[in-house]
């Protein structure tokens, strides 16, 4: 890490969330050199937390699984992730939010939860008195995010998509803190970086979680590894893989972070719209690298006959793509990243 980049995290970490004797967390208390899980519960909201607290001071580390309940692979990363820390000889505080979307993930849905219908990584900052969604993310808002230091929210492809792993670097227009974001994403080591500064700047209307804490000042990334509902391993170490090079990158682990090697920087976001209802068949693959005019993916009426072709209108990488057949006229089954 350069200079300028630590005295950057300097600046950042000098704050009252930096670990020193117990920490507490919904007026639950964990000693230092100790794991504690439990229940977080306030209103209609229960989530299954787990806190290490390090005998030496160091930043607050947010890691949280399950936003979206048909998202995986972080959640069981995360549970290994418990079993592997020495509280001891850990540097700062690691709060772990395993599951945030109870709801939605017994209830075996896509992105929504099933007692209002709402998409928690859409309903930031929250409201307590909210409906359920809403109470959820005031609590992450109120209570996690104000306690920590810096957050990777940790997705995967919904049940119904597959995505080539990325992990999102937002910037809000902050210099120092979009370049320390940037430095964070970096030394996550994943290949796919895509620059991300498309969510509202105000911390009363912020969106999407890790959007909640750029916008309060703490650097805040998304990573998406694995898809189609499902928990390879190789999705789960690779989910671990970045918690560790983030600690490492925060001192709170010995070593170095791993960066990639060879970083790919998307600047931009492509989505292609479908202009009809019908049977949606992909004919790219993530990963693919398109030029502008090239076939994506192809649109069948209810009687397999074709009825509209989608071409890249811009040239770049295949991102995501939506695999279910069904398909309604505007939805976005391909996105396209643009260097």
């Amino acid at each position: 890490m350069d200079k300028l980049l630590s005295v950057l995290m300097c600046c950042l970490l000098c704050t009252p969330a930096w670990a020193l004797n117990s920490f507490k967390l919904n007026n639950i208390a964990t000693e230092p050199g100790t794991i504690n899980s439990f229940f977080v519960e306030k209103g209609s909201v229960n989530l299954p937390v787990t806190v290490i607290q390090g005998e030496q001071e160091g930043p607050v580390l947010l890691l949280t699984a399950g936003i979206h309940g048909d998202e995986f692979p972080a959640m069981f990363a995360l549970q290994r992730l418990k079993n592997e820390i020495d509280a001891k000889q850990l540097k700062g505080t690691v709060v772990i939010v395993h599951l945030a979307n109870l709801a939605g993930f017994h209830g075996r849905r896509i992105a929504l939860s099933p007692l209002d219908e709402k998409n928690l990584n859409r309903e930031f900052p929250g409201d307590i008195n909210g409906t359920h969604t809403e109470q959820v993310a005031a609590l992450l808002t109120d209570e996690f995010i104000s306690r920590a230091d810096f957050l990777i929210d940790m997705h995967s492809g919904r049940t119904s998509g597959t995505l080539l792993p990325h992990v999102y670097s937002p910037f809000v227009g902050d210099k120092k803190l979009d370049k320390l974001t940037f430095e964070f994403a970096k030394a996550t080591g994943m290949q796919h970086i895509v620059m991300y500064g498309e969510r509202p700047r105000d911390p009363e209307n912020s969106i999407s979680y890790p959007n909640t804490a750029m916008t309060r000042g703490k650097p805040g990334l998304t990573t998406e590894i694995g898809h189609l509902g499902q928990r390879n391993e190789e999705d789960i170490l690779a989910d671990l893989e970045v918690v560790h090079n983030a600690m490492k990158f925060l001192k709170m682990l010995p070593g170095s972070a791993k960066e990639n090697p060879a970083p790919e920087i998307y600047n931009s976001l492509t989505s292609i719209a479908s202009p009809a209802d019908g049977f949606f068949t992909a004919s790219a693959k993530v990963g693919d690298k398109v030029e502008a005019g090239d076939t994506v993916a192809r649109i069948t009426d209810y009687f397999g006959e074709p009825i509209a072709t989608l071409k890249a209108p811009v040239s770049g990488i295949v991102l995501m793509i939506n695999q279910s057949p069904p398909i309604k006229k505007g939805e976005t089954p391909v996105t396209i990243a643009v260097k």
